[in-house]
């Protein structure tokens, strides 16, 4: 038996692998961005339409979740700079978001207002990435993964 690899076939195969990859990639990340995730609860679907509607508005309540998560806040400035929007994009976005009860702001010694998100916004943040995880491991991606990995481990032990 003949167990010398040729390098053009594990090269061919690799790069079928990641096409692969790369295609269910393409189709999780279209079905997140057309909302192919239905909520029925209204609260936690007007969050998901919110985070949705721009780019922006969805960093700013990943960095509100982060803080969260962290059990931490963010000042203004910090959230300015974290998204790369004007004081008064952030403004908006705070208001918009304090008054649907979607952040907690909690001011400091000088006054200065310090954001995370709110209960709601973390347990819908939590559903999407149970679906994410759930869409996830019905494509195996995670196996495809681990094949590239194989791959590449025995093209660094032929070099």
């Amino acid at each position: 038996m003949n167990t010398k690899i040729n390098r053009k076939e594990l090269i061919g195969a690799k790069a079928a692998l990641k096409d692969e990859w790369m295609r269910k990639q393409l189709t999780i990340e279209i079905t997140t961005a057309e909302g192919g995730r239905y909520v029925d609860n209204v609260t936690k679907r007007k969050i998901k339409e919110y985070s949705l509607s721009s780019q922006n508005r969805r960093k700013f309540l990943m960095y509100c979740i982060r803080a969260h998560l962290e059990s931490g806040y963010l000042s203004v400035p910090e959230l300015i700079k974290l998204i790369g929007i004007s004081r008064a994009g952030a403004e908006t976005m705070i208001k918009e978001c304090k008054e649907a009860n979607w952040i907690v702001i909690k001011r400091c010694k000088r006054n200065q207002r310090h954001i995370q998100a709110s209960n709601i916004t973390v347990e819908t943040y939590r559903d999407y990435c149970d679906w994410l995880w759930s869409i996830i491991n019905k494509a195996e991606m995670r196996n495809i993964s681990a094949s590239i990995n194989e791959i590449e481990k025995i093209e660094r032990s032929l070099s």
